[in-house]
């Protein structure tokens, strides 16, 4: 008699919501994830066409939230088995959850879950200079996190910038690590976290003496570590 092999149980889906309008970066994520994850994840993107076009001030995170909850309904259609939300600040993030049936990854969240996890001291390198009072309130907000912050370093520019010119972002990026480096010299450098999505795909790219994240790295490991039943 013959058997027939039982079937295989489908990839998990991740459906990437980016809370801004910018089609490019939401296609960068995607990239970036399917080499992450090596063709074992499903993924979707969803691009919110009334959000800003970049999230790099309080106005425009505010507007990106409103932007990802009038998406929802669209987004949340029973084909994914967790959303990822792809802005590094969080937009929305605890508004989506409570009408979310599948778990909402944040990649600010999951970076420091991540940092807790491991116990050590961690920096933020990020694109705009109003990340910085926005990414420590955000911070201080997660309690157990907090005490293991280094600091922030933003970068006079936004991820939209530098999608449009990588190379120069690229060059900006190794300066920031290279200074963070050399203030912590033998070895003794934080732990450095990529906040934002325009980050997506530099990260191999890049030299620096201590553990090197990015946001999406972050946000995987948080997935990889829920119960995940795959949709059918």
């Amino acid at each position: 008699m013959t058997q027939t092999a039982p079937a295989l149980p489908p990839r998990p889906r991740l459906l990437v919501l980016n809370p801004n309008r910018t089609a490019a970066m939401t296609d960068a994520v995607l990239h970036e994830l399917r080499r992450l994850t090596a063709g074992q994840v499903e993924l979707r993107g969803f691009t919110c066409d009334d959000g800003p076009p970049v999230i790099a001030t309080r106005e425009s995170f505010a507007a990106g939230a409103q932007a990802a909850a009038r998406a929802w309904p669209a987004v949340d259609d029973g084909w994914a088995d967790a959303v990822l939300l792809s802005c590094y600040g969080d937009p929305g993030l605890a508004a989506l959850r409570a009408a979310s049936r599948v778990p909402v990854l944040g990649m600010a969240e999951s970076s420091m879950l991540q940092a807790l996890a491991r116990g050590r001291p961690f920096h933020i390198v990020t694109a705009g200079k109003a990340w910085g009072p926005m990414l420590h309130e955000l911070a201080a907000r997660h309690t157990s996190a907090w005490p293991l912050l280094h600091g922030i370093t933003t970068l006079d520019t936004t991820g939209l910038a530098g999608s449009q010119n990588p190379a120069a972002f690229s060059a900006l990026v190794q300066r920031a690590l290279d200074d963070l480096d050399g203030a912590h010299p033998g070895g003794a450098a934080p732990d450095c976290m990529l906040g934002g999505a325009g980050f997506a795909g530099m990260r191999p790219t890049l030299r620096y003496g201590g553990l090197l994240e990015d946001g999406l790295q972050a946000a995987l490991a948080q997935w990889r570590a829920l119960p995940i039943t795959p949709s059918a």
